[in-house]
């Protein structure tokens, strides 16, 4: 068993460094090699609060959670997402459980915003898993188009459906990551009332993948905090 899981990485790195030599050079695979690949990620936090209310905008709008029955608006998420996620990935989130909210504006989709709420949930920007506990809510895929930008239309639609969630499901406390180096997004969140309440992220070096999650206020159910990961397993963890 061991003579084959040595002949395994062996493989691996072979077919890594002929990829890498064959683009680069044998000076890039050596910087590859000695340059750590890493992602780092503050995790914001806002909680439901009755007395926040709906936010003032400047043009009338029409807020709701769409479902997997709404074709023609899913049809019209996909034309105007600047994400440019497909219909069928769309409706197989929706299918799943997702939430996905939408802000109209004389008919017409201006802004949205989708939500995790499933127990197990895995984050392919930092591909590893959380477990969301059962007042959090996971935010991703936002959106405001353009032209409708810096009129208070995000933090309207944000007011609606954090008293939605929380009335209807139950999730009071919505969880969201920016990148550490990711300044104006931080501004913003932090503008919105959000809170930096936990980090994530990993530090990538010769194939193998330290993974960290620090501060538990956020995914509070995920036990495995701290992960090492190599050749596409998680080898070893443990709990925060």
């Amino acid at each position: 068993m061991a003579d084959g899981h040595n002949s395994n990485v062996f493989r691996y790195w072979v077919k890594l460094a002929g990829a890498i030599s064959t683009t680069g050079g044998p000076v890039n695979l050596l910087k590859r090699i000695l340059r750590p690949h890493q992602k780092h990620c503050f995790i914001y936090g806002k909680k439901y609060c009755a007395e926040l209310g709906v936010p003032s905008r400047e043009v009338e709008m029409e807020f709701r959670e769409i479902t997997a029955a709404d074709s023609d608006a899913i049809d019209e998420l996909t034309a105007v997402d600047e994400w440019h996620i497909s219909k069928s990935f769309t409706l197989k989130k929706l299918e799943e459980g997702e939430h996905i909210y939408i802000a109209k504006h004389q008919g017409q989709i201006v802004a949205s915003q989708s939500i995790v709420t499933r127990d197990k949930f895995h984050d392919p920007f930092l591909d590893r898993e959380f477990t969301i506990a059962h007042d959090e809510a996971y935010l991703w895929r936002a959106f405001c188009v353009p032209a409708f930008r810096g009129r208070g239309i995000f933090p309207a639609l944000e007011g609606y459906y954090l008293a939605d969630m929380a009335l209807k499901y139950g999730r009071t406390n919505t969880l969201a990551t920016i990148l550490t180096t990711n300044k104006s997004s931080q501004r913003i969140a932090e503008k919105a009332g959000r809170v930096k309440v936990a980090r994530a992220g990993f530090v990538e070096l010769f194939g193998i993948r330290f993974h960290y999650l620090w501060g538990k206020e956020a995914f509070k159910e995920t036990k495995r905090r701290f992960l090492i990961q190599t050749w596409g397993r998680f080898i070893r963890s443990s709990e925060g």
